[in-house]
């Protein structure tokens, strides 16, 4: 059976995720919405779990065959109904990278309608002058809506329970980007309108490479 985690897989997303931190290091970045959407993570490890288990699964008479499932971090993750608020999980990189004046819960939140009306008015702008700006109506309707997933079916055809933690799986990622990222930051990246930092269109490149590699 297919087994998929939560994580977006699409170029778009990844730039987001990168494009994100970008602005948070300048102090730009700031809650869009109320900031209560709720969001799932999975970590490679219980991803590669997931497949594992999945294969042992096809047998005659399994109620996996021909069925799809998702995993994530379940209800190892900050809330046990398995879910996490994206913000607040996005403050929990933000301080440590950036220093308590960059927290993102004590800062201005910006309505959803306004944000969106200014990503349209972006879009035509980036239309006009044939670039992509930051901000557009993909980019609004990522950072608002809900994103996690109910993952009772592997739970129960499957036997699945995540072996990392989500709060284990969060440090480690933490770890990495003071490490190998923050040294490198750009400080000088342009706002919600602006082009991203060059390591981030960097890494941006790659993704967006090695995906169409894969796809041909």
């Amino acid at each position: 059976p297919p087994v998929r985690a939560s994580r977006h897989p699409s170029a778009r997303a990844r730039s987001l995720a990168l494009s994100l931190r970008a602005r948070a290091g300048t102090g730009k970045l700031r809650v869009f919405g109320k900031g209560k959407n709720r969001i799932c993570f999975s970590h490679v490890d219980n991803y590669c779990h997931g497949l594992i288990i999945a294969e042992r699964a096809l047998k005659p008479s399994s109620p996996a065959l021909g069925n799809f499932y998702i995993v994530t971090d379940g209800d190892t993750h900050t809330y046990p109904e398995g879910y996490g608020l994206f913000w607040e999980e996005l403050d929990k990189v933000v301080v440590p990278l950036f220093g308590e004046s960059q927290r993102l819960s004590a800062k201005t939140f910006l309505p959803l309608g306004l944000m969106m009306l200014l990503a349209r008015i972006c879009e035509c702008i980036g239309w006009v002058l044939g670039v992509k700006l930051k901000l557009n109506v993909f980019a609004v309707k990522m950072l608002t809506m809900h994103r996690w997933f109910d993952i009772s079916a592997a739970t129960n055809d499957l036997g699945y329970k995540p072996i990392i933690r989500f709060d284990e799986g969060w440090r480690d990622t933490i770890a990495w980007f003071k490490a190998n990222w923050l040294p490198s930051f750009d400080k000088k990246a342009g706002g919600y309108a602006g082009r991203i930092a060059k390591q981030t269109q960097r890494k941006i490149d790659i993704q967006t490479n090695t995906g169409k590699a894969k796809s041909s």
